[in-house]
């Protein structure tokens, strides 16, 4: 797994969700963000680490479209950081959105989410969380795991109190 932060945006699999939606029209990108939760959600077994990072991010990107939401989610990128097994930071930190742009530009227009989009988001990061995630694993096998924990555990704050219902 590429990774170089323990941001929502700090891996080689969330740089492609965003890549994916930057190509996509404005009002098809909603449904790719409800189906990378979705994806983890309904993974019964084990849910692989690109599964899971991807999760994060469409996470990440409904808390900022939240109504008073982030205009911009941070990478979490940490220049000379580390990620799981060792991996070694690559880039400046900073906001990330569709194509590299910021999340707030209008390549990256995500619409309002709907309540119940908002509670699949909570649900896909308690998956990403569970004992049975690659992501989960590899984070906690190195050093960054509490930083990384902690990002998704406000990632799930900030999803607001839809976190608390569920």
């Amino acid at each position: 797994m590429g990774t170089w932060g323990t941001g929502p945006f700090g891996g080689d699999a969330a740089a492609d969700l965003m890549v994916r939606l930057g190509a996509l029209p404005e009002d098809r990108r909603l449904f790719a963000v409800r189906t990378a939760l979705a994806d983890a959600v309904e993974e019964r077994w084990y849910l692989d680490a690109p599964e899971g990072e991807t999760a994060v991010a469409a996470a990440a990107l409904l808390a900022a479209a939240r109504p008073g939401g982030a205009g911009g989610v941070e990478s979490g990128a940490e220049p000379g950081g580390e990620g799981p097994a060792g991996a070694g930071t690559a880039g400046a930190s900073g906001p990330v959105g569709c194509g590299g742009a910021a999340v707030s530009s209008p390549r990256c227009v995500i619409p309002q989410p709907p309540p119940e989009l908002t509670g699949l988001a909570v649900r896909a990061l308690d998956r990403v969380l569970a004992p049975d995630s690659e992501l989960a694993e590899l984070w906690d096998e190195s050093d960054s795991g509490p930083q990384w924990r902690a990002s998704v555990a406000g990632l799930r704050a900030a999803l607001g109190p839809c976190a608390e219902r569920l």
